[in-house]
């Protein structure tokens, strides 16, 4: 399966980066979110396509990049939306992929290719909800009420009495 991700919606669905957004710094919100899909790919071995709005930089004639094993694609002239109407019409087989995004334009659109649609809203959820789990399941509890034997205590004393 293929994430096919319209990257500004999906911004604006994690709070710390819509709080970028607000404050003009694109480009910092827009790397934010590579970390964070980047992370969640190594948790979940998903391939993904992010998908950007206009230019990487104003004088910039870059249509596409790498980031890790993300690719990275810039609409230049058109719209993102246009953009990924392209990909999920040309695609050998559009049911693999899943078109992220809130925008209701390219559901309906992506729909009739029969590929497969998740909201913005529902993708973030699912990336902190992996994340949870993930660090939940590696970081070891810390006992509530831990038991030092007179051997450690022992131990330590000496430690520190030096």
């Amino acid at each position: 399966m293929i994430f096919l991700i319209d990257g500004l919606n999906v911004i604006y669905k994690f709070p710390d980066l819509e709080e970028l957004m607000y404050m003009s710094r694109l480009n910092d919100a827009s790397r934010g979110l590579l970390l964070k899909l980047r992370e969640y790919q190594k948790i979940k071995k998903a391939r993904m396509r992010v998908v950007f709005d206009g230019r990487k930089e104003p004088s910039s004639g870059i249509t596409s990049e790498k980031f890790g094993t993300i690719d990275i694609y810039y609409s230049l002239d058109y719209s993102a939306d246009h953009l990924i109407k392209e990909f999920i019409k040309k695609d050998p087989n559009p049911r693999m992929s899943t078109v992220v995004t809130s925008d209701k334009d390219i559901q309906f659109y992506v729909n009739r290719f029969r590929a497969k649609v998740m909201t913005s809203e529902k993708f973030a959820d699912m990336v902190n909800d992996a994340f949870k789990e993930f660090y939940d399941r590696e970081l070891p509890e810390k006992e509530d009420d831990p038991v030092i034997t007179d051997e450690e205590l022992t131990f330590w004393e000496r430690l520190f009495k030096k």
